[in-house]
């Protein structure tokens, strides 16, 4: 945001007080000089009614939209108006009441609204000034032509200056202002985009996660599919050997040119030749463990699929424990080895939520608890829980046999950049944004329980 702009809508802001002061204003004039002056009450009213509108509208307009143009204009158009009417008031009051005590109150009154004037329009020298000679000098000029006492005059002449001094004050003060609240917002909005350079770089480091887990996963199931189909291959290659001597052999027997001892010794070198007993005995085997891979393979494309369907950002009912379960099979290379995953997913309701999101959260809880399992160099356990206690929530747990975190670090977890593993092992930022995408935008609670040398736990509540 600009600087004009800054200034175009703290102007906007302090404006509200000249339009109060100017209400004020009417007040008085009914208040302490109801019967005084020459001036037809409608008249005054519907002027007044008018500029209040105008002040209304320019502030309305310089806070949505601060950069239009005729927004200073109306407002500074506004305040001297209203400032002249008072002007002329208080001189007709004095012309007519002389120095009576209403017109000494009345006055001072509006002295004192013009001093509020001066600060409202506190970016400009000549605004300034516009303003004040508006509201001082009718009564200065009433006084020196003998309708009162020509002290008043004076007086005001005095209020001319502190007034003045005030305004110089008052437009310093402004652009500190103006100056601080824009350095304000350069900063929240430097906060901002770092805050989305953060998110990148945790979706960037998920993908990463993603790719590689799913890369070791279907490595496996494909490698024992590829040498399944090679020995289905080698396997057929031996029947057709087989076949086409067992055709032979027929053939012989059909036209006599073989006995029945040389038969039985032929078949017993075709089936030594070509592996046929071994072949039939285990090609059904390798048929087996071939759809086997391939619906291990399967299972894995449709969790990847279930994890990427709910990568958008829009609120949608959900069910947690299918998302937990895909990505568990998204992240098995990070936990197989290291720990047994335990799960107790009980019976919850959907939840309405950024499932995308939430699979984040899941998938860095579980990564780091196997990082911690792996820290510790022992087999562990992962635990994941799930249950409806009833009180409008649904918890999910997850728990891990790692080394703990440190008490005196435990408050810490949460913060961005903290991290606790190696350099180039952790970014700092997984956690930070977990909490972010469960409390900031779920309205739901994060919380850690750890125990050195016994584990940690972490356990998330949603609403229902």
């Amino acid at each position: 945001m600009s600087r004009a702009e800054t200034a175009i809508r703290e102007l906007g802001t302090r404006s509200l007080s000249g339009i109060l002061g100017n209400l004020m204003m009417l007040g008085a004039t009914e208040f302490l000089a109801p019967d005084a002056g020459t001036f037809s009450r409608p008249l005054v009213f519907s002027i007044f009614a008018v500029l209040i509108g105008i002040r209304i509208f320019a502030r309305r307009r310089s806070m949505n939209y601060p950069l239009r143009r005729g927004n200073v204009a109306m407002m500074a158009i506004a305040a001297v108006g209203c400032n002249t009417l008072w002007g002329v008031m208080i001189a007709n009051v004095h012309s007519v009441s002389g120095v009576g005590m209403a017109a000494v109150i009345y006055t001072f009154y509006a002295c004192g609204i013009s001093v509020g004037t001066v600060v409202v329009l506190a970016p400009s020298a000549w605004m300034q000034r516009t303003a004040l000679v508006a509201v001082t000098m009718p009564a200065i000029v009433i006084a020196l032509a003998g309708h009162g006492v020509p002290a008043f005059g004076v007086l005001h002449g005095i209020f001319i200056a502190y007034a003045l001094v005030m305004g110089k004050v008052a437009t310093r003060e402004f652009w500190q202002n103006v100056d601080a609240n824009a350095q304000m917002r350069d900063e929240v909005k430097q906060r901002l985009a770092i805050e989305v350079e953060l998110r990148q770089a945790q979706k960037l480091e998920a993908i990463g996660r993603l790719a590689a887990g799913i890369a070791h996963e279907i490595n496996t199931p494909v490698q024992f599919i590829n040498d399944s189909c090679t020995f289905l291959s080698e396997g057929i290659h031996s029947l057709e050997g087989g076949l086409a001597g067992y055709r032979s052999l027929v053939d012989d027997l059909v036209e006599s040119r073989c006995s029945a001892d040389d038969a039985r010794a032929r078949i017993g070198q075709l089936e030594t030749e070509h592996d046929l007993v071994y072949m039939s005995e285990h090609l059904d085997d390798a048929a087996k463990r071939a759809l086997d891979g391939l619906e291990r393979v399967a299972k894995i494309v449709r969790a990847t699929k279930d994890f990427a369907s709910s990568r958008n950002v829009h609120k949608a009912p959900a069910n947690l424990n299918e998302a937990i379960a895909s990505t568990l099979v998204i992240c098995g290379h990070e936990t197989n080895g290291v720990a047994d995953v335990v799960t107790e997913l009980g019976a919850i309701p959907l939840v309405v939520c950024s499932g995308g999101e939430l699979n984040q959260v899941f998938l860095n809880l579980i990564v780091n608890a196997a990082q911690a399992i792996a820290e510790k160099h022992e087999h562990g356990t992962i635990k994941i829980k799930t249950w409806n206690p009833g009180d409008g929530y649904v918890k999910i747990a997850i728990s891990d046999t790692g080394g703990g975190i440190p008490v005196e670090i435990l408050d810490k977890i949460f913060e961005p950049f903290f991290t606790t593993k190696a350099v180039g092992k952790g970014s700092g930022q997984g956690l930070a944004i977990a909490r972010s995408i469960v409390v900031g935008k779920h309205g739901g609670t994060l919380d850690v329980a750890s125990q050195l040398g016994v584990g940690t736990t972490f356990t998330i509540a949603l609403p229902a």
